[in-house]
């Protein structure tokens, strides 16, 4: 028998029989991505289509072990996403990275849509389009008055949802740790889901599995509805405030504001799957609380007997733990690269765009060729 191959092969191999080298590509890309282990591997097959130009890291999620290893071949690029809002510094910043060459914009939570159309004026016939992974980014593209230039989104994708079932178990995993570094556990706790989507709906079954009592709430009534369905309790926005001991915020779309922390009358730990300024609509200075620090990551919010534990900050609390999903991540990874390689040799029209489901099937078969039956 031969020799098993290596995890390092085995992820290699999976991208190399997708993604042949094109290296006369001199098509450009700025990368707005996490900085986790897995990303050296996607970044390498990234670089045999395109010339990655810059990448962006968000900034609640970079593995320090892995910044290092990606600033020695790359060009990472400290930008937050305040700043990307500023018409002139966006221009500036892709002129720099671009030059006078084609590009692509591969996008995480819509870091570019707010200057989407200044972008594709300013470099029009150039700027070849946007690739959003995430649904939040998703959102953001599609609330704009009118698409200034393709978006292929995968935010939508069947190859996502393995990510995102894994990406709810994680979350609760990760808020178990926290309580448990505080010896407390979550069985017998109360719990309130805002956001019954993909991911919400896998961590209210986990929740449920781990003996919490669990109710949900989301501001689209065929999702209250949907949960019902499903056998869940529901609860109104104000009943979640007050009776819950965990809050589970998964809309990336302003679910709690500093009114909404007013309401809370006992204590509560607030979890995140996504950016505290995505998540939530606060003035940071807390006015009416006590702010102290949370341990292990966060701050502790106190106002009358009430105490809100805004866990790691309001950010995504499974980055706790790296947020681990395994092979799973290379799934999406690989759907991006398609994305990317499509973009780079066809002209599409402004509006949104996905990878047929034979290329999809295409992905799901070599990754279980490399990942599962070798």
């Amino acid at each position: 028998m031969g020799q098993s191959k290596t995890k390092k092969e085995r992820i290699e191999n999976f991208f190399n029989e997708l993604i042949p080298n094109h290296s006369d590509r001199k098509i450009k890309l700025i990368l707005v991505t996490h900085l986790l282990p897995d990303r050296p591997f996607f970044l390498e097959a990234l670089s045999k289509i395109v010339d990655i130009v810059g990448i962006i890291p968000k900034p609640k999620s970079i593995d320090n072990k892995c910044l290092k290893a990606i600033e020695k071949k790359y060009n990472v690029v400290r930008v937050n996403r305040e700043e990307l809002k500023d018409p002139e510094f966006s221009i500036e910043l892709v002129e720099e990275l671009v030059g006078h060459e084609k590009f692509i914009i591969a996008d995480m939570g819509g870091y570019f849509s707010k200057n989407a159309e200044i972008i594709s004026n300013e470099f029009e016939g150039r700027f070849l389009g946007v690739i959003e992974d995430t649904e939040n980014g998703h959102l953001k593209y599609q609330d704009l008055e009118y698409l200034p230039c393709p978006v292929f989104s995968v935010a939508r994708s069947p190859l996502k949802y393995p990510e995102d079932i894994l990406v709810g178990y994680s979350t609760v995993y990760s808020a178990e740790a926290v309580l448990r570094e505080r010896n407390e556990i979550l069985v017998g706790k109360k719990a309130t889901v805002i956001g019954y989507g993909k991911i919400g709906q896998h961590i209210v079954r986990d929740l449920i599995a781990r003996k919490v009592r669990v109710s949900i709430y989301d501001n689209d009534m065929l999702k209250m509805v949907h949960g019902i369905a499903e056998g869940n309790e529901i609860v109104t926005k104000n009943q979640a405030l007050k009776d819950s001991d965990l809050l589970f915020c998964i809309t990336g779309n302003k679910s709690l504001s500093n009114a909404d922390f007013k309401k809370i009358k006992k204590e509560c730990f607030i979890f995140s799957i996504t950016s505290s300024d995505d998540e939530f609509y606060l003035d940071e200075n807390f006015p009416g609380f006590t702010k102290s620090k949370f341990s292990p990551k966060g701050i502790t919010l106190s106002k009358n007997g009430s105490k809100i534990h805004l866990v790691n900050g309001g950010n995504a609390v499974n980055f706790l733990h790296k947020a681990v999903v395994g092979n799973f991540i290379f799934l999406i990874q690989a759907e991006i690269l398609f994305a990317v390689k499509t973009l780079s040799s066809k002209n599409f029209s402004n509006e949104f765009i996905e990878i047929d489901n034979e290329t999809r099937r295409e992905i799901a078969s070599n990754w279980l060729k490399n990942f599962v039956f070798s």
